[in-house]
Parts: C-alpha cells; structure tokens; sequence
C-alpha cells in the first residue's frame, strides 16, 4: 500500500497562495501534454493534496496484473430489483449498475476512476486527462482515443453532452444536485469541458465528483423504443467490462465479461475484472443470505449480523476449510452503522429536550456485551478517523462556530460529546429519571401510564421501520425501556421496497440508515442533511432535517480551501449534529466479517477504502475443484 503524507503536513498553512498550489498540484509539468485547444492535462486529480502515482504507472499495487481470468462468482444482495437504467429517478436500480460505486458498476465506464489505497484520488478511464482552470471556472477532460461502445461504435465528446444533460432533466435528486448547477460545452472532437458559476468555484470535491460521472451511449438511448427518463428491464448497451447476459426480474441478474473490451488493458484495470461471469441473486434478508452461503448458493457474504458471525458458523465446511471466515478494515471513516434517526418533520421530534431524553435510553455497552464485543462505540458522524471531532473545537473550528452560537446548543463549546452515562446493566435509572425530567419540560407527562402532551393530549407512540428483521431486533431494547416511560411503539420490517418508499416519504416515526463516509464526504453530507433537500421527491434527507446552522456549515465544507479548513468544517458540522441528537450514534462498524467458499484467489492483507471483492479477486481452479470434492459436486 502507498505511503501518503497526510495532506494536513502539505497544505497547512498555505492559504495565502492557494492559487498557485491549486494550478501545480492539477498541472504538474512533468506529466502535463498540450493539446490544440492550449490545455494542459494531468493524468490524474487528488482531493487537496498530489496523486502518488506517476502517469506512467502500470498497475494499481493492490490488484494481481497476472490474475488467470474465467470462472464466475455468485454475490447475494437483499430484496429485489425492477429497473436497468441507472439514470432513471424511479425503481430499484440492479446490482452491477451503481452510479456513484463505480467499482460497483459493471456495464458503464466512467470519466475517471478512485485509486482504493489513496484518500480521495482518481485516475483517467474513458478521460486520459483532467485540467482546472487557475480561477476554477472550469474543469475540462480530454477523451481517450479507442474507447467504444459493445456494439463497436466509438465512444464520443457527443456522448458526454448528451449523458450529463440527461442527469440535468431526469436524474433521481441526488444526481441533479451533483450537476444541476454546471453546464457543459464541446472544445472539440475529444474535448469538452464543464462550466462552474461563480457560487461554485474552489470546490476541490468538484473534480472527482464530475470525473466519476459515467457515461452513457446517445445513439442507443436516442433510439426509437428507448427512453432515458424511464425505467426498463431491457438491458442497455454498455461500455464496461461485462454485459448483462441473462437475468430474472426482482430474482437475480448476471453478466458476462466482454472479451474486447476497449480498457481492458488500461493501467487502471490491469488484474481487475477476472471473472467470465457474476451473478447477483436476491434474498429477503441477512438471515437468509447467511443460510445461502453456508449452503453454496452464493459464494461470498458480507455478514453484518454480530451475533450470526460468532454463532452461526460451526459447520464442517468452516472446520475443514472449505468456507473461509475473515476480518477486514476499511482505510476510511468507519462512521455509524445503522444509527436511529428521527422524523424531524413531526413537531414533537424538532425539540431538542425530546430528542435528548430519546437519546438517554440507549445503553450501547449492553447491547455490545450480546455482540460478542464486535462493534466499536460511536462517538462521530466520522468515526475512527480525521474527520472526527474531539474534545472542545479548536481555533479553526470556532471561527466557523462563534457566528453560528446562536443557532446552535451552548453544549458545542463547552462540553465536549461523550456518549450515554450508562453501566452497561440494559437500562440506567438516572437516564430514565433524567429523560422524564426533559419530557415534563418539553411538555410532556405521563398519565394514566402513557405518555401525554399536556396541550394536545396526544400520546406518544414511535413507529420503528427497519430495512431488515434483524435490525428490527436491535429496535427491541430502546422499546422496552420506552415503555417504562410510557411510551408506546412498534417495529416494523417491510419488504425492502416499501422500506426505502416509506423512508422517502416520511412514513415512519424513526428509523435507521448505515452511514459509511469516504474521507471527501461532502456531496454526501450535503444530500442527507442539506435543508433544501428534505423537501425533494426520492432525495436523499430521510430524517427532514432543516437547520440553517447544519446548512452554513455544509457550505463551509464545499467552499474550504485547504485540508485544514476542510477538516475544521467537518468537525464543526460532527459537534452541531452530535449535541442537537438529531441522530443516535449507536454502533459504528469498525471491522468487516465476509464468510466466502475457497474457490477464489484475492491480494493478500489490504486495508483499502473499499471492500473491492468482485474486481479484485479471481476464480482458482484448483481450489474449486477441493471445494466440489467437499460438497459432493465434483
């Protein structure tokens, strides 16, 4: 794995020519080639900092240049699928057809491509080359000379054009918020350049963003019968490595590796992309997906379920070999798993003595005792990382705070955040006496054993929507202590369809969302918690979050212009959400359990920002043929 020195040791202090630095670190002679159009291109873009690698680089160091190619590898995913078209807003999007996980996206190539062992750093695919201009009013690519589409035709500047305008007119919120706000123009038959609007410009995620924007092809999605704004199950054309070959709606998707495909030798995809098949099949839930792993239905399983990792594999395929158990960790911000979120758009939910008092009733220590001691203990929207606030905010941070004190809890500048006062015996009585006190001020009091509003008379009752059963379960412990309060609730663990419907349209009273950051977390940040974004169909701020304080601290993050200030930002928007308990950081997934069959070869010992296993890893014949032995297949 690549060295890199933190980008902190780079930038700090180095505001006053931020200028110059941003001009060397995306132009660097070396490696720049002039074209016609008077632009000079870098083969890659880092996220305020330098790309490692050289441009002539051959391979990504984490990925076998002489991995055999063949086999298949079958993937679980959980509920089902209806749509084949990755810019259309509505449906459920197959697996392999990602937009924004391009090492997920098995169909389309993108303009660039993330290097999974450097922070936030991407590297030319369909573009050979990436400028910004000094005063950030645009960011150009040139394309690559060769690239076409699976039916031979060249992929082309007009191709481009046509892809991002389609995002512009009929891209799910997500996606029109990452573009809406830029143009695009041709500078010629390989060139082409995006147009930033004052507001925007010095935004250093703005390169990566539009680099990773996949293309689509016009002359497919122009033709009759084909309608890019719709959903389909006709599989489209592609560019990318595999082609979707045979499939079963809802129930499972294949595809087959493209033996010509144009990138196949690129420095980028070198030891990638080794299987002749990969298979996704549904299934309604972890229990479910463990069970088709233990039984060679799949071969691999991301197990997210504590209690199953430790319980549940005493079988002889696990004590004989043959089913491969491991632990891996991310080189990322672990950030929460699956913390519980309020439905902010509820009046009582929007006061904070409410919120706080909900908050108290979670005993993490408890519910790790049960878990086998698996799961770390959140304390940061960015856990384990950089990014993570800690202690009191520092000089940087509070010039970002101090002009917002009025909008935001005194705690933030004189308590630092520490979690729930608990003795990790399931429940606390000074919590609970603590959280009555907090109701009876927001207005609250217990009558007749419920929880009452004194003005209204409405009884508290919370609807937990959860995404699985098993995550239903982990709702089960903050139920029963909401009882001793008075407060009635149910769990709910809908089909997966109507889970994502009903937390898209505000159907619940609280629920639950994995919230994995990348160490250039801004797009994110501002999708899931941006004020203009909660009123948006289909978008993307689940809890209706809306605080003018939250919103100029997102603008702080998009705007800063060195790793410091980037840094300071993303603490200062970590204190805001953590003291106004917006949210409850309960577990964060520090260490990733995957149960899979030894038929497979994988790069040894990495630590990357991604669990890149469809890529990276390779079919290894010999190991299989152990494995058939084994299960009575051979």
């Amino acid at each position: 794995m690549i060295q890199l020195p933190p980008a902190r040791l780079v930038l700090a202090g180095q505001w006053l020519v931020q200028t110059l630095i941003a001009a060397c670190l995306l132009v660097p002679p070396a490696s720049a080639d002039v074209t016609d159009s008077g632009i000079d291109y870098a083969h890659g873009y880092a996220f305020l900092s330098t790309p490692a690698r050289p441009a002539d680089f051959e391979y990504f160091d984490y990925a076998n240049p002489d991995a055999p190619k063949g086999g298949r590898i079958r993937l679980p995913q959980m509920g089902n699928w209806d749509n084949f078209n990755s810019v259309a807003e509505r449906g459920r999007l197959a697996a392999g057809m990602s937009f924004w996980g391009r090492d997920e996206n098995l169909l389309y190539d993108s303009l660039m491509v993330p290097a999974l062992d450097e922070p936030a750093t991407y590297y030319g695919s369909l573009a050979e080359g990436i400028a910004v201009a000094d005063d950030w009013s645009w960011i150009a690519f040139r394309l690559r000379e060769g690239a076409y589409w699976h039916d031979g035709e060249p992929i082309t500047v007009d191709d481009v054009l046509f892809s991002f305008n389609a995002y512009k007119a009929h891209g799910g919120p997500s996606i029109r918020s990452a573009f809406g706000y830029y143009n695009i123009e041709r500078i010629n038959d390989r060139e082409f350049r995006f147009l930033i609007p004052p507001p925007f410009r010095g935004d250093p995620n703005l390169p990566l963003r539009l680099g990773a924007m996949l293309v689509m092809p016009k002359h497919y999605w122009e033709a009759e019968g084909n309608d890019i704004s719709r959903t389909t199950v006709k599989p489209p054309l592609g560019s990318g490595p595999y082609r979707v070959s045979d499939y079963s709606i809802g129930r499972w998707v294949e595809y087959e590796r493209v033996e010509n495909y144009w990138g196949r030798d690129l420095p980028i995809n070198r030891g990638k992309y080794n299987f002749d098949r990969v298979k996704y099949d549904y299934f309604r839930d972890d229990q479910i997906q463990t069970e088709a792993v233990k039984g060679n239905v799949v071969d691999l399983h991301v197990e997210n379920v504590s209690t199953t990792w430790y319980s549940s594999y005493n079988i002889p395929a696990v004590d004989q070999g043959h089913l491969k158990k491991i632990e891996l960790e991310l080189d990322r911000p672990a950030g929460l798993w699956w913390p519980i979120f309020w439905n902010l758009e509820q009046p009582r939910f929007q006061d904070i003595r409410v919120r706080k008092a909900l908050w108290l009733l979670n005993d993490f220590d408890w519910f790790n005792k049960r878990a086998y001691g698996y799961w770390g203990h959140a304390t940061s929207f960015f856990h384990a990382s950089e990014l993570a606030s800690s202690g009191l905010p520092g000089e940087l941070e509070l010039e970002l705070l101090w002009p917002l004190r009025e909008q935001i809890p005194e705690t933030v500048f004189e308590t630092p955040y520490s979690p729930q006062p608990n003795t990790g015996a399931g429940w606390s009585r000074d919590n609970l006496i603590e959280a009555r006190r907090l109701f009876m001020e927001a207005g609250w009091e217990i009558r007749d054993g419920k929880m009452t509003h004194t003005e209204t008379g409405e009884h508290f009752h919370i609807r937990f929507v959860a995404v699985s059963p098993a995550l239903a379960a982990t709702f089960i412990p903050i139920s029963r202590l909401l009882e001793r309060l008075g407060i009635t609730s149910s769990i709910k663990a809908p089909e997966i369809s109507n889970w994502l419907y009903r937390m898209r349209s505000g159907d619940f009273d609280a629920g639950a969302i994995a919230w994995s950051p990348t160490y250039t977390p801004s797009l994110a940040i501002k999708n899931a918690f941006l004020s203009t974004e909660a009123d948006k169909d289909y978008s993307s701020n689940w809890s209706n979050l809306q605080d003018p304080a939250i919103d100029a601290l997102i603008a702080a993050i998009l705007n800063a212009p060195t790793w410091d200030e980037y840094v300071a930002a993303i603490r200062a928007f970590d204190r805001v959400m953590l003291h106004n308990y917006y949210w409850i950081p309960m577990m964060s997934k520090t260490k990733h359990a995957i149960a899979y069959w030894d038929r497979f070869g994988r790069p040894e010992n990495l630590r990357l920002s991604r669990l890149a296993h469809t890529d990276l890893w390779w079919f290894d014949a010999e190991k299989d043929r152990e494995v058939r032995i084994f299960t009575g297949d051979d």
